[in-house]
């Protein structure tokens, strides 16, 4: 008579690594990750001329004279440094001091130093200001909802090759078992039904298959498993905080500056007016310059321009968002509370499968069972364990994308636990 060994092979680990190494990788190979940095990066470098206006643009250039070149070689040149300070309240602060070197005797002429200040009067700078905060903390935002995505994709494919790969031998195994029985059934009944196990199993097998093989994450293994799963089997539900939603920050800011569009909704209607100041220091000279630019006629821009400053648009958005996020969240509690229901569920099934098995020890060792039925009987409870453990990873899954929504960057809170 043929014994049916359960055998469920380990992949040996020869890969060193955790969670957060697979994460540091996929984050590498993301092309969305990327570009949400790029952009933040952009938006970070916008907001710091407001925040941060000393840091001058500092250029150079050819002076008036440029480079002299006579037959004997270069006789003298000018070069012009210019310094520029942009966003002081709206204002162009720009500072010039050419000079001139004359190769003969390598003197030195500092002439024609010049300060210039120039400003547009219909310029909004804390209209600018704001929106500019906002789109800074925006992107921080996005590119830390990039990294969270990112993140839980990482464990979830660090569960589903587990799962998958244990489900497959698991399957592998039924499968041999209900072909040994099907080549010693006699009844044709028991065959047909014996036909329709194997054909629904082999499709069960090649869905399984076909899921491992479609994981993105590489170089995950049984170590890499474990660890994970120790390391995150005790996450916790934080206090419920929108303090860490920047996207609602950002809106806020948007708000504010609706406000004061609202309030000066002619404006496009205005003539454009600048203003400039130059003064030299070595004439001593001043002058001051105004600009005049007014449109007489257009197709309806204007008219546009002053309804969309009339409009509430972004605190409708800010509701819509504040009520997406409450309905988010609300949805994830509810998927934690039925994944709770349906593992104890699993439990009561695993306890009646684990009195079903040792009856069937009894049953097997008094010759009663067959050997394919009672190894059908122990990978059902095998395949059981297995579901349980996989329902206990989509809760954790599901903690996980409630403390996202919350705004927590998910690294930052699985390494060093809620500041709060």
């Amino acid at each position: 008579m043929k014994r049916f060994f359960l055998v469920f092979l380990l992949v040996p680990v020869f890969l060193v690594g955790n969670v957060f190494d697979l994460f540091e990788e996929n984050l590498k190979n993301s092309s969305g990750y990327w570009s949400s940095v790029e952009k933040f990066k952009e938006a970070q470098l916008n907001y710091k001329r407001y925040t941060n206006f000393w840091n001058p643009e500092i250029s150079v250039s050819l002076g008036k004279t440029g480079i002299t070149i006579t037959e004997d070689g270069i006789s003298d040149f000018s070069i012009s440094p210019i310094v520029n300070f942009v966003n002081i309240y709206g204002f162009e602060l720009g500072l010039s001091f050419p000079i001139s070197v004359n190769t003969d005797d390598w003197s030195f002429n500092f002439e024609g130093t010049q300060l210039s200040v120039s400003r547009n009067l219909k310029t909004e700078y804390t209209v600018d200001k704001l929106k500019t905060e906002a789109n800074y903390l925006s992107s921080k935002y996005s590119l830390k909802s990039t990294k969270n995505s990112i993140f839980i994709q990482t464990v979830q494919d660090i569960f589903d090759w587990y799962y998958y790969t244990k489900k497959i031998e698991i399957l592998s195994q039924r499968l041999q078992v209900l072909n040994e029985k099907l080549s010693k059934a006699k009844d044709d009944d028991e065959k047909k039904a014996l036909e329709k196990q194997i054909l629904s199993t082999e499709q069960t097998l090649r869905s399984a298959e076909y899921s491992l093989q479609t994981i993105q994450t590489k170089n995950i293994d049984e170590e890499v498993y474990q660890k994970t799963r120790k390391f995150l089997e005790g996450v916790t539900l934080p206090a419920t905080t929108l303090e860490y939603r920047e996207d609602l920050k950002a809106l806020e800011l948007q708000k504010k500056a609706e406000e004061i569009e609202k309030k000066t909704w002619f404006l496009p209607y205005l003539p454009d007016l600048t203003f400039s100041f130059n003064y030299d220091f070595e004439e001593n000279e001043w002058s001051i310059g105004i600009g005049f630019q007014m449109t007489l006629w257009d197709f309806g821009e204007r008219k546009l321009e002053a309804e969309k400053r009339k409009s509430q648009l972004v605190s409708l958005e800010y509701q819509e968002k504040v009520r997406n996020i409450e309905n988010s969240l609300s949805q994830e509690l509810v998927n934690i509370a039925n994944l709770e229901s349906q593992l104890r569920q699993k439990e009561i099934e695993l306890e009646d499968l684990e009195e079903s098995s040792k009856t069937n020890d009894q049953l097997f060792n008094k010759g009663f069972l067959s050997e394919e039925d009672y190894a059908l009987s122990k990978l059902d409870y095998v395949e059981g364990t297995l579901e349980k453990e996989n329902l206990e990873n989509s809760l954790i899954l599901e903690k996980l994308k409630y403390i996202s929504i919350l705004g927590y960057d998910l690294e930052k809170f699985l390494k060093e636990g809620d500041q709060n």
